[in-house]
């Protein structure tokens, strides 16, 4: 699979808008995709555009959330959740639609009537990936995306008008689609290519859909044509589509031998390939050839390793903090002193970004002997000797960060045991130092500090692959995007929708709370007088926070607006000096993605009343 997705469907259709212009890597003819290799390659090909929509663009859209903060190098940032021109959101939507092109294109060659399995393969991979795209597009746009409804073999004007579609009839499209993939498709163990799609995948896929298409029956959408939208798309009643979506995720999680890996941070190990807990993945790889376009989403959440926090209690008792570089003392290999500087860039913690760091309400719903806590987040840094390698000594400690505040006695009893000069030193970081954590009763407590520097980095993401620098941009670590702990959470959510008792909620996460903690009774701590909403969000973010799908959890429980308000607190320092925050700017607009400026610009037949309420587009 690492060569096949190198392959770019060799097809260029000179239009104006991004998605219509498909570079060709070869001079090959459209009569070769009509070959058994040709054919090879254009399937291929689509899973490319996978790699161009999850490098980072993915992971990119779901900063927008209750889980994560902007972090020092977006600061002046959140405008982005209203900000038509986001270069994301229009990378996004043009390579969905570059891969519908394609995928269209390679339809048309295959038949509707394939004369061979492997063709038929091919139609339930296209069609399972079509039916992707259009759900992150009809969630993401609802019904003010694009549908392409004709196959162009040449440059068509008609190719530049916009062609909206109500959300029925995108989800009955991606129903149809997703039906003939689970109908078609091979199960996992007679698949020999890794992250090629397969039954238990389509399966997966379908009961995330339903679970979507649940969402509208929410009394918000009441004015709306896609108010109960089950019914519209052949559902007797509310409770047949969990049903359906029930039994699809004991399907995936009893019929296909997935498994769970023992250890929760061993699924993010960046050369854990094959893991039996993924069930789909977008894939990269160490060699360069085949590893375009490369993978950024490594960088994001990875904070400023080279400083140390410095506390300061100010004159009317508050805790605020700065930081300073973190050098300590240490003995080289001639056993003379040296002053060792902690690097900025390493494979061991990653390259530095600060576009975003996780907040307090993800860091502290954890409960502290559950592993999926320090698994998510670092606390421990040791000495790099070689940016380009682990560490020599995985005990010579330069700065321990609990999750826990720390007393101004202790961080100066550790900042004076560093310039003591003693070469085993370290300094110590505390949760009071990244957060506001003055008054519990307040409405500042939990907001980020204003220097956004030196936060937890978001270990599950690091890419300890990339080992020919420090500052490598590129990632080769794959990007999961479902895996087996997800089908648990549905089936929990399922029993719940179902009223069939608290305990068949517990039942269903019990897979996923045995491997978090080594005292199953230990998982007691999350379970609740009543069970609502909020704790079936919770449990999904407590194991997939923001493996691309946050926003679109968000979004079909209709809670995006209420937990950013809630979980994304402003500190006092930020509150005083009038800084803007997401909690500002979110609105009921944002379940609903602007349309891309630059895709608004160049379709030719759009009017004012065909864009998404809430944004401005200018004058147009």
């Amino acid at each position: 699979m690492k060569k096949l997705v190198f392959f770019i469907f060799a097809l260029t259709l000179f239009g104006c808008q991004d998605f219509l212009k498909e570079e060709s890597k070869s001079q090959m003819t459209e009569n070769y995709y009509e070959t058994e290799q040709g054919l090879y390659e254009g399937v291929g090909g689509v899973y490319t555009v996978c790699r161009a929509l999850y490098q980072h663009h993915m992971f990119r859209l779901n900063y927008f959330g209750d889980l994560v903060e902007n972090a020092s190098s977006m600061n002046n940032s959140y405008d982005q959740a209203a900000n038509v021109s986001w270069d994301s959101l229009n990378d996004v939507f043009a390579n969905l639609h570059k891969g519908i092109m394609i995928i269209n294109r390679l339809e048309k060659i295959i038949g509707e009537n394939p004369d061979n399995q492997t063709k038929e393969i091919y139609l339930a991979e296209i069609r399972l990936l079509r039916a992707f795209f259009y759900q992150i597009q009809v969630e993401a746009w609802g019904k003010y995306g694009h549908f392409q409804d004709k196959v162009y073999t040449e440059y068509d004007p008609e190719m530049l008008n916009i062609n909206q579609q109500s959300v029925e009839f995108f989800y009955t499209q991606i129903l149809k689609d997703v039906n003939y993939a689970i109908e078609k498709l091979p199960i996992k163990a007679e698949v020999k290519e890794i992250g090629k799609l397969t039954q238990g995948a389509a399966k997966a896929l379908k009961a995330r859909f339903l679970l979507a298409i649940s969402g509208y029956s929410n009394s918000e959408y009441s004015s709306q044509p896609e108010y109960n939208l089950h019914s519209k798309l052949g559902y007797a009643s509310i409770e047949s589509l969990y049903t359906e979506a029930k039994n699809l995720a004991l399907s995936v999680i009893s019929d296909y031998g997935y498994k769970m890996e023992n250890e929760y941070s061993e699924v993010f190990n960046a050369y854990n390939k094959t893991s039996d807990e993924i069930i789909w993945a977008v894939q990269w790889t160490t060699d360069k050839m085949f590893n375009d376009p490369a993978q950024y989403f490594h960088r994001p959440g990875i904070g400023r390793t080279s400083e140390t926090s410095v506390m300061h209690i100010n004159n009317n008792g508050t805790t605020t903090a700065s930081t300073k570089s973190l050098v300590v003392t240490r003995i080289n290999t001639d056993g003379k002193t040296l002053k060792y500087s902690m690097p900025s860039h390493s494979m061991f913690y990653g390259r530095e970004y600060r576009h975003i760091m996780p907040n307090f309400h993800w860091i502290t719903m954890y409960a502290d002997n559950d592993k999926r806590k320090l698994a998510n987040f670092e606390t421990l840094y040791v000495k790099i000797d070689d940016d380009k390698a682990p560490p020599v000594n995985i005990t010579d400690t330069v700065c321990y960060m609990p999750i826990r505040a720390i007393t101004a006695e202790e961080d100066k009893r550790y900042s004076d045991w560093v310039a003591s000069g003693d070469p085993h030193a370290y300094f110590l970081d505390g949760l009071n130092e990244v957060f506001d954590m003055d008054d519990p009763s307040s409405e500042y407590y939990g907001g980020p500090l204003k220097h956004r520097s030196r936060y937890y980095s978001l270990k599950k993401f690091y890419d300890r692959s990339r080992t020919e620098m420090g500052k490598q941009e590129t990632g080769n670590a794959n990007a999961i995007l479902i895996r087996l702990p997800e089908m648990h959470l549905i089936v929990a959510e399922c029993n719940w929708k179902l009223n069939l008792g608290d305990e068949s909620v517990y039942a269903a996460l019990k897979p996923i709370w045995e491997r978090s903690f080594t005292n199953l009774a230990d998982a007691d701590v999350y379970k609740k007088g009543v069970i609502d909403i909020d704790f079936i969000i919770d449990e999904y973010q407590r194991e997939l926070g923001m493996e691309f799908n946050n926003f679109f959890i968000l979004k079909r429980t209709r809670k995006l607006v209420d937990r950013i308000k809630k979980y994304n607190p402003k500190s006092r320092e930020e509150t005083v000096d009038n800084i803007q925050r997401w909690k500002d700017y979110v609105n009921d607009s944002h379940y609903i993605k602007p349309l891309p400026q630059n895709q608004v610009n160049n379709f030719r037949n759009i009017t004012k009343d065909m864009l998404p309420p809430g944004y401005d587009y200018g004058s147009m």
